[in-house]
């Protein structure tokens, strides 16, 4: 029989050597380790990510960050076995607190976190139910196939943005003043998206070549 949507419901971690649910574990997730980092609006099952006032901050997902680099070094036997994930030294090294780049790889981290909660409940299909450590793990599987994903993401939007003004601008022959100061500020962002990929790149020295490349 398939699995159906939602079946995060059905899974099952150990928290201090507690098995718990992660269909009822959102809130006790977030209470244990968000709301000590971030005391105010601190439950995501309930947080409005459609606000940007509330993306997830780096103190959020540097906490989030410790949890798995934590189950990544322990040994358990629960449904989710994340061992055994492709690239997992390289992981545990982007994780790794003692890091020489931590500052950088949890910004990054919590970018990574703000984009994949669409599949929670922001979008139609409710696939984790905002729950940090899941978010996380979306966010951490595309990552085992490029550590530079996410900032190669940031590039490919602006660069996409750009194209769809610009094909605006060729199509509306008056009324154009507001979208060149789109095309400029997106101009803008595309540096910025670019100038953080090279960066990414720069700071890599501490992370284990992938052994298995993605797409």
């Amino acid at each position: 029989m398939g699995t159906k949507s939602g079946a995060y419901q059905d899974i099952y971690v150990k928290r201090d050597e507690v098995m718990v649910s992660l269909k009822e574990d959102v809130t006790d997730f977030c209470e244990k380790y968000i709301k000590p980092v971030h005391p105010d609006n601190w439950d995501w099952s309930v947080r409005d990510f459609e606000n940007p006032e509330n993306d997830p901050t780096t103190a959020e997902d540097t906490a989030i960050a410790n949890v798995v680099y934590k189950d990544l070094l322990d040994s358990r036997e629960t449904d989710v076995d994340l061992s055994t994930m492709n690239n997992v030294e390289a992981i545990k090294a982007y994780l790794n607190p003692d890091s020489r780049h931590r500052a950088f790889n949890m910004e990054e981290f919590a970018f990574a976190l703000k984009v994949e909660l669409e599949h929670g409940k922001i979008k139609d299909v409710n696939v984790t139910n905002n729950h940090p450590f899941l978010t996380a793990m979306i966010a951490l599987a595309h990552m085992t196939e490029s550590l530079t994903y996410y900032k190669r993401l940031k590039v490919m939007e602006a660069e996409g943005e750009i194209y769809e003004i610009v094909r605006k601008l060729e199509n509306s022959p008056t009324g154009n003043e507001d979208w060149y100061k789109e095309l400029g500020r997106a101009e803008i962002e595309l540096q910025k998206a670019r100038a953080g990929l090279a960066e990414r790149l720069k700071k890599m020295d501490d992370i284990p070549a992938l052994s298995i490349i993605g797409d």
